[in-house]
């Protein structure tokens, strides 16, 4: 009891004082993105890290979260470990610069760990200081990634719910169509409204991607009545491997790759694009959506 109660008191001294010396406010709202997959091993985590080095190429500030409670490896590629996660914030006596890590260009990542299954479970006290600490980064980063596990479980279709725009990644393979088409399904049944967007990987050829974004783009709005946009391809390069074993970025270590052009050329679209986007309602925002999707 005396530390539960050690803790709360730790919150409310801290709700006191919010302000964070990693982060500089300024008058905007985080542009929240999140970058799912029907299927494990289809590059969803490789592609996410690039998109946010491509980000940080453009001036955008971004934060990575890492929601792949089951296969968290944002860390492996991106070289730096987080210190600690968001359940040690909903628990008390952490702020956010307490469980973030630096990432190349300036970009910063933070793991979900399991809280995010217990953000429902939190007191009014826990909760409020909790949305006071995840805010700061509305007034700090331009674009936040997140990173879900693969597949149709319960804590990847919230997030998939709750973000301002979705990213579907795929590759040509039979199975891997066939699950992301399963993820675009559920999401509309469920009402999702959020723009979805299609990137397929490890494309050999145009003629090969074109495949897969006419079929699936086809039966989504036939049977979904879901417009689902061509974002891009990216195709296949061995680099990519050889990144991911030296635990150096691919955009860093290659920067004239042909993975890395494909990524910047995405990064321009989401950035430049004429497509009118929904306005951004921030981390904060998300976090409401999630408590709500999960009362």
């Amino acid at each position: 009891m005396n530390d539960q109660a050690n803790k709360l008191r730790q919150m409310h001294e801290m709700m006191g004082n919010t302000r964070s010396p990693i982060l500089k406010p300024i008058p905007t709202q985080a542009r929240v993105i999140t970058v799912t997959s029907g299927k494990g091993g289809v590059g969803k985590t490789n592609f996410t890290v690039a998109l946010a080095i491509a980000f940080a190429r453009h001036g955008k500030k971004v934060l990575v979260i890492d929601a792949d409670l089951g296969l968290s490896n944002v860390d492996v590629i991106l070289g730096s470990s987080p210190p600690g996660n968001l359940l040690q914030v909903m628990q008390g006596g952490y702020s956010l610069n307490d469980v973030v890590a630096d990432g190349p260009l300036g970009i910063k990542f933070i793991s979900g760990g399991s809280g995010i299954y217990d953000l429902s479970n939190l007191s009014d006290v826990q909760l409020q200081f909790f949305l006071n600490q995840v805010g700061q980064f509305d007034s700090w980063a331009d674009v936040i990634l997140i990173d879900t596990g693969a597949g149709l479980n319960r804590m990847v279709l919230n997030f998939v719910m709750a973000a301002d725009e979705v990213i579907v990644i795929t590759t040509p393979e039979p199975t891997a169509v066939t699950d992301a088409y399963a993820v675009i399904k559920t999401y509309a049944s469920h009402g999702g409204t959020s723009p979805v967007r299609l990137v397929v990987n490890r494309v050999r050829e145009v003629a090969e991607g074109d495949g897969v974004v006419n079929k699936l783009s086809k039966v989504s709005q036939r049977f979904l009545g879901l417009t689902v946009s061509h974002l891009g391809f990216v195709f296949e390069d061995r680099l990519v491997q050889k990144a991911v074993t030296s635990q150096v970025p691919l955009m860093i270590a290659y920067p004239d790759s042909m993975f890395a052009r494909c990524i910047d050329k995405i990064a321009h679209t989401l950035i430049f694009g004429e497509e009118m986007m929904p306005a951004p309602r921030g981390i904060r925002g998300l976090f409401q959506r999630l408590l709500a999707i999960r009362s």
